[in-house]
């Protein structure tokens, strides 16, 4: 379609996987150096997104909140979830200012069990050092959001503003 257009679109599987590693420690950093967004749909289909924290093991991305909050009501009517996930400390990529992002759309399940969620603080605390931040109050129930991605488009990793694109999230080594 035109120099322009080869040098922006997106980069064929076998290329793109030469990024997989630095795209997975990117959104994994928990809180250094990246911000992470949750998107989510009201019942009318007006979408909602807001800054939550996002642990990542594995692909799956962990997101803890409160059972009163609106944005689990969004998950029990809609599963299908996005996160967005934005280089706050990188150099630009391109003139416009750009840093390094990583769009992750997929499917959320909300975890209610107490057990699972206090295992989920231990594994949270043991890689990052935070554990259970919330207060320990009896008026709420916290609750895990646990999403696994269908689809993964990152910008900022190949070279001339390529999109790197996944659609399969194999096992982390």
């Amino acid at each position: 379609m035109g120099e322009v257009w080869d040098r922006e679109k997106r980069l064929d599987s076998d290329e793109g996987e030469a990024y997989r590693q630095a795209i997975y420690e990117f959104i994994a950093q928990y809180h250094k150096g990246t911000l992470s967004y949750l998107l989510t749909t009201r019942k009318n289909g007006v979408p909602m997104m807001r800054p939550v924290s996002a642990f990542v093991e594995g692909w799956t991305i962990q997101t803890i909140s409160q059972h009163h909050h609106v944005k689990l009501a969004h998950v029990r009517h809609n599963p299908l979830v996005g996160y967005l996930f934005t280089d706050t400390a990188g150099e630009p990529y391109n003139a416009l200012g750009y840093t390094k992002n990583v769009w992750i759309a997929g499917r959320c399940i909300l975890v209610e069990d107490s057990e699972a969620i206090d295992a989920f603080f231990q594994r949270r605390a043991a890689a990052t050092g935070q554990g259970d931040a919330h207060p320990h109050d009896q008026s709420y129930r916290r609750v895990l959001m646990q999403t696994t991605p269908a689809y993964l488009r990152a910008e900022g990793f190949a070279e001339h503003q390529r999109p790197v694109i996944y659609q399969t999230f194999p096992p982390v080594a």
